[in-house]
């Protein structure tokens, strides 16, 4: 089996599955992903956006986010997060349930990943790729209208891309956050209904 499957569907669920606590401590999850590099947990932390969740999770999730990605894009070779932070705890029932709907797309996707366009992937790319990110995760924490679903969408697809070195996927991520960005700070001028259809159309697809 390909290592990227074994990464990308096991490391989550190991450590729901080795926890016998009610609650998991955001250390522990950061932790079991940090040899990965940032492409998982950014893969984790955008399902936590895209999948419907009350408010205001989606924006207090993306703080992580923001981090990861500011930690990208100025050179950091894992992903660390500030003491406050990881000493915080998730339910695991809610972990659970990102993996449980997040496993059908992994598995679904994977196929398609394979290395190329490497650069992206280098040192002074990933830098790159951290500062869209970073643009986008910011972007997740304002209250403006879609403002979390497309852009977290462009991170899911970048996290892909980074965890099997794909600049494709990386590609296709960064242009469907820069989207995201641009349709909500439209929704604001034109109007919401056919932002709205926008959206339903990108539900459909994921």
């Amino acid at each position: 089996m390909d290592r990227n499957k074994i990464i990308t569907t096991q490391i989550i669920e190991d450590v729901v599955n080795k926890s016998s606590s009610d609650r998991i401590m955001i250390h522990d999850i950061i932790e079991a992903m940090e040899s990965v590099g940032f492409g998982l947990v950014m893969m984790v932390f955008s399902f936590g956006i895209i999948i419907p969740t009350p408010p205001p999770f989606p924006s207090i999730i993306s703080l992580p986010l923001v981090i990861f990605s500011l930690q990208m894009a100025i050179g950091y070779s894992a992903p660390k997060l500030p003491k406050k932070l990881s000493n915080l705890s998730v339910k695991r029932s809610v972990l659970i349930m990102i993996v449980q709907k997040s496993s059908f797309l992994i598995r679904k996707v994977e196929r398609f990943l394979k290395p190329r366009f490497m650069f992206l992937s280098q040192s002074y790319g990933e830098r790159l790729v951290g500062v869209f990110l970073l643009i986008f995760s910011s972007f997740i924490l304002i209250p403006m209208p879609l403002s979390n679903y497309i852009p977290g969408i462009g991170i899911l697809i970048t996290s892909f891309g980074m965890l099997s070195k794909d600049g494709l996927f990386i590609i296709i991520g960064i242009a469907v956050g820069i989207m995201g960005v641009i349709i909500s700070i439209l929704a604001l001028f034109i109007g919401m209904e056919f932002f709205y259809y926008i959206k339903d159309f990108f539900v459909n697809i994921f």
